[in-house]
């Protein structure tokens, strides 16, 4: 009987489902979300020029503009799928933030110079100043709407799977919930609402990593634990010199991918240049 018992708490366990106090949670997040869109749209609604709509007047505060920038660059996929991958294949893909710093600082120092100082809207538009071609400039929009189409898809599907576990409504029900709310309050506030959402989520999202990781740590049995299991298992890896092409990970294409994530998914990345471009002084977009 004790067994039984057992086998059903896990079961349980298993198919654990949102509580009142859950869906309380995410039906505030999802109210306050659209609530900062009115607002923004109500504060900007008389002077909603191109400036003022995806830039944000280019006077924003930088903190909520850093929370933005960080809250939109990591998303369910970087939660789900970096933690998964080090799982099965261990912790040498993490050496990819070293390769972040060089990267970062080519992009303080000679991407955002650049652009900033050209006052351009979207990054696209270099491409027809630099070589005085409106067609390059289009062909260059058309891959990166391309891109983003299939990485948005996927980004709205991570989470809408997560979702659809836990409250036990249909996939496209969650996707098409959490696509309507998303493009609602953007589609009215612009980039000042996409920011101060950002940051809301922003927030919640860490601040919910960290007590899961803090409670399954103390589950077990504390951080000299967690590391001599996963030492056990295999998984602490840093610096693995190897040279071969045909290994997954190693020290030196981890750190090539740190630079290559950081110039490609910041430094020429649309999202991430509306917030570079939204705040005051150059120096203030570099920091």
């Amino acid at each position: 009987m004790e067994q039984k018992d057992e086998l059903a708490t896990e079961e349980e366990q298993m198919e654990a489902k949102f509580t009142p106090v859950d869906y309380t949670v995410f039906i505030i997040m999802l109210v306050a979300s659209i609530s900062i869109g009115v607002i923004s749209a109500i504060r900007n609604r008389g002077k909603a020029t191109t400036q003022e709509f995806l830039l944000g007047s280019r006077s924003m505060s930088p903190i909520p503009v850093a929370f933005s920038l960080l809250g939109g660059w990591i998303s369910a996929i970087s939660i789900i799928g970096n933690s998964t991958e080090m799982y099965f294949f261990g912790t040498q893909l993490s050496m990819t933030l070293v390769g972040f710093i060089p990267g970062c600082l080519f992009v303080g120092q000679v991407m955002i110079p650049i652009f900033y100082q050209l006052k351009l809207v979207s990054v696209n538009e270099y491409m027809e100043v630099r070589f005085g071609s409106r067609l390059l400039r289009t062909l260059a929009t058309l891959c990166m709407l391309l891109n983003n189409f299939i990485y948005m898809g996927i980004c709205l599907y991570a989470p809408t799977l997560a979702l659809s576990t836990v409250t036990g409504l249909a996939t496209w029900v969650s996707t098409l919930t959490m696509g309507l709310v998303c493009t609602f309050y953007i589609t009215i506030g612009g980039v000042k609402a996409v920011v101060y959402t950002d940051v809301l989520q922003t927030l919640l999202m860490f601040s919910g990593m960290l007590l899961v990781t803090i409670i399954c740590t103390i589950n077990a049995g504390g951080v000299a634990n967690v590391w001599n299991i996963a030492d056990h298992g295999g998984r602490i890896i840093f610096f693995d010199m190897k040279t071969s092409p045909y290994e997954r990970h190693t020290l030196l294409s981890t750190l090539v991918f740190g630079v290559y994530v950081m110039m490609s998914h910041v430094g020429i990345n649309q999202t991430a240049y509306q917030r570079f471009a939204s705040v005051s002084t150059l120096q203030t977009s570099k920091r």
